[in-house]
């Protein structure tokens, strides 16, 4: 009977690590921080059943914590998960804000003393965890958040699952870390180190990935290309640092105005493109006519004085004026430098630039245009 008890053990053990190093495998081969965060999940139901998972990170500057990160059972969910998410509460007397200060697990059992002592803030409760664990989560020497796992039932967080998911929660830190480094790597890639808008490159992918989409589904896409007017009087004027603020702010208006769907871009130089997902020509034209507007009431201050710009905009919409990226650029491209040959400060459509040209208007060709802008 011993040695039956003592091979029980032996097997039960074995099952045991394998489980803890099925779950080392997957953060392993987690990249982004929303995939290091999922994983973690399910490396932590990997080693121990549980009915609530939640991750916080903390930034040591605002000392504040935010939830990143829940799992619950949404047939019978232990906490609130809709409260808990984008939940952001500076230091206090919580769980989670003693454990990253102490850079322990608690409560030390695994079990909660006082089931009304607060685990993030008194608005979250989680009065039927007989079973709790906030563990830290550990990179190098620091505690960059917290991995809390919850349990109806008594007695789930046992001394050896303790142990395992501590070093699961430290591997889950290491994880993040890499994972946000990928992430600012990733968005360096992608991003106009100026203004955080989508670079060209990025763009000119999205631009083709909208097109095929819309080819797909019988829907349009609207480019609108928009150019700072005068905008090397400004560098002249006012010097380059100012330059610089004026596209910065620029870009936060082209950032506020679309919808998420839309993707503004810095096209090069004091040149944006936004592109326009599922719309016709009237709420394309509705939207740069926003864009111009708020960019006109936008004041820089400066050492000189406040200043103030304009934007003229280019439409062309996919397919009425074309089918191919570079047909359609280039059409919203004469409608940009028509509106800076005719006064700047509006917005002209690629079909409005051809009604012109076949009124008599002529002029406003592309090579003249650019010498006026």
């Amino acid at each position: 009977m011993q040695a039956e008890q003592v091979f029980r053990a032996v097997e039960r053990s074995k099952y045991e690590f394998e489980r803890f190093y099925q779950a080392a495998a997957m953060l392993g081969r987690a990249l982004t921080p929303e995939q290091v965060m999922e994983t973690a999940f399910d490396a932590a139901a990997a080693i121990v059943e549980y009915d609530a998972g939640v991750i916080a990170l903390y930034d040591r500057e605002s000392k504040r914590h935010r939830v990143e990160a829940v799992r619950v059972d949404a047939q019978a969910p232990l906490v609130d998960a809709e409260a808990l998410r984008a939940l952001e509460f500076k230091d206090n007397t919580g769980l989670a804000s003693m454990v990253v200060k102490n850079r322990h697990y608690l409560p030390s059992s695994g079990e909660p003393r006082d089931l009304s002592a607060p685990v993030y803030t008194r608005k979250v409760k989680v009065d039927d965890a007989r079973s709790l664990l906030v563990l830290p989560l550990l990179a190098g020497d620091e505690a960059i958040g917290t991995l809390t796992l919850m349990a109806r039932a008594e007695k789930r967080f046992g001394r050896d699952v303790r142990e395992m998911l501590s070093v699961i929660a430290n591997q889950v830190a290491v994880s993040l870390e890499n994972g946000l480094l990928y992430k600012r790597m990733e968005t360096m890639a992608t991003t106009d180190g100026l203004t955080g808008l989508t670079n060209h490159r990025t763009f000119q992918e999205r631009f083709a990935e909208m097109i095929e989409r819309a080819d797909r589904h019988g829907t349009k896409v609207a480019l609108l290309l928009c150019d700072v007017d005068h905008f090397k009087k400004v560098n002249d004027n006012f010097g380059h640092p100012v330059g610089d603020e004026v596209l910065r702010r620029v870009a936060r208006v082209l950032q506020e105005v679309p919808r998420r769907i839309d993707v503004p871009a810095r096209y090069g130089g004091e040149e944006f493109a936004v592109l326009l997902d599922n719309v016709d020509l009237a709420q394309a034209r509705q939207v740069a006519e926003r864009l111009r507007t708020e960019i006109e009431k936008m004041v820089v201050e400066t050492e000189k004085g406040p200043l103030r710009v304009t934007e003229s905009v280019g439409i062309a919409l996919f397919p009425d004026d074309g089918r191919e990226r570079s047909v359609l650029i280039e059409r919203a491209d004469l409608g940009l430098y028509h509106a800076k040959h005719n006064g700047r400060n509006q917005v002209v459509t690629y079909g409005e630039y051809l009604a012109h040209q076949k009124s008599g208007g002529g002029g406003g060709g592309k090579e003249e245009v650019k010498k006026a802008s």
